[in-house]
């Protein structure tokens, strides 16, 4: 769980801070490109779930159907259901499905007073500058609730496991709520089952105070700095 909290909080949310400071630039087809980025997210997770695993079967999936097309008769590992893979082939389902983080950037990117920028260009600041010295400090509000519901987000994170490995094979992508589910509804151990939802609840207001707390520190020390 944890470590599907960090991968969320940096490569997911990474992915979409990314994305918003491309778009905000406006290149050419900078508004096909965000409708396309944005439709995976519309998508319920257990339809992505179902949808990977269709794509990914190692008998008849597309991805079989292409390869063998081509003339590369490549063999398809399982690679929800081998301890080897699983793991990482469930975090690509999600990972970069980042847009609400994107329109979350666009937004605050958006508010942002243009004539700072056009300061900055006549100072003789490089795009890259204007990025790292103005954009990015002022997006630390909104970057603060990402990561905040990024890391909720993992902790709760049920649905797309269910569907496609189960928490397996063994425990490779065994997660809090699997056990939880697998507890209860398995082996009726409800006892069990309701110390890890307490445990739960507990790893989740501890990672938004921790949250919280590095944000505001780091708040603390701009200000002393400047």
């Amino acid at each position: 769980t944890l470590v599907w909290v960090v991968l969320q909080t940096t490569v997911h949310l990474g992915t979409g801070l990314a994305a918003a400071l491309i778009l905000y630039r406006r290149p050419f087809g900078w508004k096909a490109v965000r409708t396309i980025y944005l439709i995976p997210n519309i998508i319920p997770t257990a339809a992505t779930g179902v949808m990977f695993l269709l794509l990914l079967n190692p008998q008849f999936g597309i991805i079989k159907s292409m390869l063998n097309a081509s003339g590369a008769a490549a063999r398809i590992p399982n690679l929800f259901g081998n301890s080897d893979y699983s793991f990482v082939t469930v975090t690509v389902t999600w990972i970069f499905y980042s847009a609400f983080n994107t329109t979350i950037f666009l937004a605050e990117i958006g508010a942002i007073p243009k004539d700072i920028y056009e300061s900055a260009k006549v100072d003789g600041a490089k795009w890259w500058q204007m990025d790292w010295y103005i954009t990015l400090p002022l997006l630390k509000s909104s970057l603060e609730t990402c990561v905040i519901l990024a890391a909720v987000a993992m902790v709760s994170q049920f649905d797309i496991i269910y569907v496609t490995t189960k928490g397996g094979p063994g425990t490779s992508t065994l997660n809090l709520p699997m056990l939880l589910h697998k507890t209860a509804a398995l082996e009726s151990n409800y006892g069990a089952a309701n110390t890890i939802g307490v445990f739960q609840i507990a790893i989740g207001l501890l990672l938004v105070l921790g949250i919280n707390m590095l944000f505001r520190s780091r708040k603390e020390g701009g200000a002393d700095a400047r």
